[in-house]
């Protein structure tokens, strides 16, 4: 088979993107946090790069061109508060921001039994094998199993440490499933209740602790056993019982949101203002009697710094016009609440500023605004609309999660509204919604069925 070399001629269109654009475009995807990060990594590679260390005056600087002259007075008005650590606030140290994990809190209980140091090693070991519930995933034979034969350990060592790790606070802490955890919790309790009501009750959690959801299963399954009023008193008394006893230590209370938008009141109108604290401040380092172009190496360098500066300035730019036309849509949403939030997509907002979807997807991910509401990420303003029957202005879900979650509130204890009640409801001011749609929007704002609502409710819980 004979081949030959030829050339060939052709004429095409393609879409290429230049450093600068993909610069671009990935710092105006990244968070503030990320964008910290992404400048503090520039600032150690590049010399020509600097931050400028005064923020004082940062309020005080030129607004870019898409603020208006009447946010330009609010934000010129606005005042911060001051750095947690200043010499005006003295009783602030560090350790008053830190928290405590499950294990050292546990720990420190253990450090206070008199235990032997094999014991205290032992039950150390199994603190440290707990999940974030405070469950032990791990059985004592594979806990044995990882420690070496030359120590001597038998499972009798390792249930005597682990009835010292359940003995700790919080009650219930060390079980090995859902049934224990609630047994250590009522046995916590055994000098506080009724010899027959703690009896009653470790059965249920012993027993039938699958079906402790439905009250009608348990009293079918304890009847002959124990009265119908004994096991709805238990009942009650075992969902006040905390089925997670470690999640308290979990939850980051200090997950703290800087909002790179601040929304201030005007005249007769909210605007929005970008945040001097969330702008970072960088420039150029300037080199006195020194010839930059001689040096190709530092040329690239103030090249790279030059991009850099301009793509963060476009970032906070972009960031600015879709919040200004995000508020200027949902004036009725800050001064009424979740109820007076329209319907409004990606296409909207991309017509309105001419700028493509992915943009405009871009500057609201992990990107958060200041509002009376509290701090909110501009993803939330984006939901799909809801038409209505009476040819009215159509809803957003979110407002239509809201009002159910107000029926819920307002509800009777002890007749709560079933799903089909609640779509009954809405369909009687206008709105048709499916009773399974009105199910998933209860579920995603997390309260639980009528049935388990008025079951709580009985229980006091």
């Amino acid at each position: 088979m004979l081949t030959r070399q030829s050339l060939d001629l052709r004429q095409q269109q393609t879409l290429v993107l230049t450093p600068q654009l993909q610069q671009s475009i990935k710092v105006l995807q990244l968070s503030g946090a990320e964008l910290e990060q992404e400048l503090a990594q520039a600032l150690l590679e590049n010399p020509l790069l600097e931050r400028l260390d005064v923020q004082a005056d940062v309020a005080a600087d030129p607004l870019p061109e898409a603020v208006s002259g009447e946010a330009e007075s609010s934000w010129a008005s606005l005042e911060f508060p001051k750095h947690l650590g200043d010499k005006e606030d003295p009783d602030w140290t560090p350790e008053s921001a830190m928290d405590q994990d499950l294990v050292a809190y546990l720990v420190e209980q253990l450090g206070l039994l008199r235990l032997s140091d094999r014991d205290r090693a032992l039950a150390q070991i199994l603190i440290e094998e707990l999940d974030d519930n405070g469950y032990l995933p791990m059985s004592l034979d594979e806990v044995l199993a990882c420690l070496p034969a030359e120590l001597g350990i038998d499972d009798s060592d390792l249930r005597c440490a682990l009835a010292h790790v359940q003995s700790l606070d919080p009650a219930g802490v060390g079980a090995r499933d859902l049934s224990e955890c609630l047994s250590l919790q009522l046995l916590h309790q055994a000098r506080q209740l009724e010899p027959a009501l703690l009896e009653c009750a470790l059965y249920l959690v012993r027993e039938h602790v699958s079906v402790l959801a439905s009250p009608s299963q348990l009293r079918q399954r304890c009847a002959g056993r124990y009265s119908a009023e004994l096991v709805e008193r238990a009942h009650h008394l075992v969902l006040r019982l905390d089925p997670k006893p470690g999640r308290a230590w979990t939850q980051n209370v200090s997950a703290y949101v800087v909002p790179d938008v601040l929304l201030v009141r005007g005249k007769d109108r909210w605007q929005a203002a970008l945040n001097p604290l969330a702008v970072p401040r960088l420039q150029l380092v300037k080199l006195h009697d020194y010839d930059i172009e001689t040096h190709p190496a530092l040329l690239a360098e103030r090249q790279k710094a030059t991009g850099l500066l301009r793509s963060v300035n476009s970032r906070f730019v972009t960031i600015l016009r879709v919040a200004q036309a995000i508020v200027q849509m949902q004036q009725d949403f800050f001064t009424q609440g979740i109820a007076a939030l329209k319907p409004m997509q990606l296409a909207d907002l991309a017509a309105e500023l001419d700028l493509h979807e992915s943009t405009i997807s871009r500057a609201t991910r992990q990107k958060y605004m200041q509002t009376p509401h509290g701090v909110m990420e501009l993803k939330q303003f984006f939901t799909v609309g809801l038409s209505s029957t009476d040819g009215k202005a159509d809803m957003s879900a979110a407002s239509v999660r809201a009002q159910i979650v107000q029926m819920i509130r307002e509800e009777s204890p002890a007749k709560p509204l079933s799903d089909q009640q609640i779509t009954d409801l809405l369909q009687a001011q206008g709105l048709t919604l499916a009773r399974r749609t009105v199910a998933k929007y209860r579920e995603a704002e997390g309260l639980a069925p009528a049935s388990q609502r008025k079951m709580r409710a009985a229980a006091g819980v």
